[in-house]
């Protein structure tokens, strides 16, 4: 079975992920674009097509569409947000004005029949995600993209710093996708098996933790954005669903019902979205982190 996804913003995050997924040669045999510049996403649309002959692409077919193209979607991804070269005043309007745009989306999308999973990308994550699932009516398939690039920041950092080649390093972030995110350093093994206490001092461990929460800021300081780390997690995410690896684990942002947010935690997913989260027990220093992070994140939600 291939499967067709739509994905809403076509700038740099959202035309990196149609990139990805068509040299990944995930299982998708259309991509529908819908974004405000038909003109520039034109532009992008043929530039990849040009690419795809190179490419592990299965993707028939990349195209403008209207909201109601999404009628038999199986996926779609929100990209749309706020400039990230943007000089950000406060938080409260980064949040305002993203929510703003999510609003719009959403309306567009409920009028539609689509009844697949939403991918979410758009910042604040956390707060973006929870609205977007409020709207949609259904938690188990709304997906944020978490503190997975987080993760794999945390672990490119570690292997950097110790010369270990960056698969053998094991370890997730949690919480909220900003500054209250945290390093579950009791996770984190090398090859599985030793543990991270062994090689990093109590000091090099806070240096790393970070310097991962600012790479994000960093990256889009000096290029304007950020946007191949973050197509790649959706990729990923992507392919996860549709082969069904409820085998796997991810970082995810997801419901946590006790605390009536979206954030962060040990996540199963597969092809009916959200199977289970919360599956990573944290040490107790790491639990005091992580209702910290849900103490940030409720009150980024009532802004």
């Amino acid at each position: 079975m291939s499967y067709k996804i739509g994905i809403i913003g076509f700038g740099n995050v959202g035309v990196s992920y149609a990139y990805s997924l068509i040299n990944q040669g995930i299982d998708v045999y259309e991509l529908d674009v819908i974004d405000l510049d038909k003109e520039a996403a034109k532009g992008k649309i043929i530039d990849l097509v040009n690419s795809s002959i190179y490419s592990r692409s299965y993707i028939n077919e990349i195209k403008i569409a209207d909201y109601n193209d999404l009628d038999d979607a199986d996926i779609i991804c929100i990209t749309a947000g706020m400039p990230q070269s943007r000089k950000i005043e406060s938080r409260m309007d980064d949040i305002k004005g993203a929510t703003k745009i999510v609003e719009d989306i959403m309306n567009n999308i409920i009028k539609t029949k689509f009844s697949g999973i939403i991918l979410v990308a758009t910042n604040p994550l956390d707060v973006i995600t929870f609205k977007v699932a409020k709207m949609y009516k259904n938690y188990s398939k709304v997906i944020g993209t978490g503190t997975m690039l987080d993760t794999t920041r945390l672990r490119c950092e570690i292997a950097n710093k110790l010369g270990f080649p960056l698969k053998s390093i094991s370890g997730y972030v949690f919480g909220e996708h900003g500054n209250s995110q945290f390093c579950a350093w009791s996770s984190v093994k090398i090859n599985n098996t030793y543990s991270i206490d062994d090689y990093l001092t109590v000091k090099e461990k806070l240096d790393i933790e970070e310097k991962v929460k600012q790479l994000g800021p960093e990256i889009a300081k000096l290029q304007g954005y950020t946007c191949y780390g973050i197509a790649n997690v959706l990729s990923r995410i992507t392919s996860a669903i549709i082969n069904d690896e409820t085998n796997l684990l991810f970082s995810l942002c997801s419901y946590d019902s006790e605390n009536d947010i979206y954030i962060s935690s040990l996540t199963r997913i597969g092809k009916e979205g959200v199977i289970e989260n919360n599956l990573y027990e944290l040490s107790k220093k790491e639990k005091e982190l992580y209702n910290n992070s849900c103490k940030v994140v409720k009150e980024e939600n009532i802004l």
